[in-house]
């Protein structure tokens, strides 16, 4: 949701409740400093990480915004991703193996998951229950693992092994997709049934698979030849989008009102869903001289996409929020290697 309709939300709610006693009807406005805007995860360094906070106007940036709220309080060992479930953002810090659970508009501090994890990187949420993958020993795939945890107890109360690499997770009705490929090796995709907590499929695309997003009743894949269309029900590959021979590489796909969005090297590149080869003109190139820090994290919302940057990795990253034309609408300092977004 846009910053104009936001404000038309709350001009409303003053509206209602000066014309009506009936309080059924007004639209619920969270409380909370960060309601309206972007999370930034920072993944830190040696000294942990740290979550900005960016206004939808792009105007406001706060860091550090956990321990502003819970003073002598951190959220752990490189930051890795967050998951919601209604007003509870769940912050993964797998060099701690710790969740660190918050109020998202609040941040106030809620709980831990502080036991049963191991190198965890990404979770989902359904029905009550948390799927968070974890990588476990760095030496081995064969014992990544699922852990299943009660949301409300905050425990581990299962865990199940993968049999491969356990990297990004999704959801589609009663299963989950989980990216069995991690830093641009593997080519397989695992089908988790929840009812019956197992591995029921696996799918091979093809070599460094290093994305993967449900659209449209889609479940969208990138890999080195391209983008996979694949059936979630079926679990079968419909279509496929070729690789422009000009790029060596592309990474980072993205999905949102029916376009591609995706990088290669320093720049951005979009394509219609509806292309038989991906496109191979930028909409921006941002020049970064970092050597393993540009694109660390990259997303899109609402007609703007978001790049981190890690720069060094041992100062402050920046974020640069372009339109989806390419236009540069602002750039700002933000924690230690800004990894990913998270839109309020």
């Amino acid at each position: 949701m846009n910053t104009y309709s936001k404000l038309f939300l709350l001009v409303l709610s003053v509206f209602l409740i000066s014309c009506s006693d009936d309080d059924d009807n007004l639209p619920v406005i969270p409380d909370g400093d960060y309601f309206d805007g972007t999370l930034i995860l920072n993944e830190g360094g040696s000294a942990g990480g740290s979550v900005s906070f960016l206004s939808s106007d792009l105007q406001q940036l706060s860091n550090s915004i956990f321990e502003e709220v819970n003073p002598n309080t951190g959220l752990g060992l490189f930051l890795q991703s967050i998951f919601f479930d209604d007003d509870k953002a769940f912050i993964i810090a797998n060099g701690s193996n710790l969740i660190t659970v918050v109020n998202r508009y609040t941040f106030e501090l809620l709980g831990n998951v502080d036991a049963g994890l191991s190198v965890p990187r990404f979770g989902t949420v359904h029905n009550g229950k948390a799927y968070v993958t974890n990588l476990a020993a760095f030496d081995s795939d064969q014992d990544d693992f699922i852990a299943i945890i009660d949301i409300e107890t905050l425990e581990v109360e299962e865990t199940v092994v993968v049999g491969a690499v356990a990297e990004h997770i999704v959801s589609f009705n009663d299963d989950l997709f989980i990216q069995n490929a991690a830093f641009g090796f593997g080519n397989q995709i695992s089908k988790f049934n929840i009812a019956s907590s197992s591995i029921t499929e696996t799918l091979q695309v093809s070599s460094g698979l290093n994305s993967m997003q449900v659209y449209n009743q889609s479940l969208y894949t990138l890999d080195s030849e391209g983008v996979k269309v694949i059936n979630p029900s079926t679990f079968t590959v419909e279509n496929q989008i070729a690789k422009p021979e000009g790029l060596e590489s592309v990474n980072n796909l993205r999905v949102e009102n029916d376009q591609f969005y995706y990088t290669s090297g320093t720049a951005a590149y979009t394509s219609p869903t509806s292309a038989t080869e991906l496109f191979s003109e930028f909409i921006f190139d941002y020049g970064s001289t970092s050597t393993f820090g540009s694109f660390y994290g990259f997303e899109v919302n609402d007609d703007r996409i978001y790049v981190g940057d890690a720069g060094d990795f041992a100062s402050n990253g920046s974020v640069f929020v372009y339109s989806i034309t390419g236009e540069l609408l602002t750039e700002k300092a933000v924690g230690i290697a800004p990894n990913s977004f998270y839109f309020q």
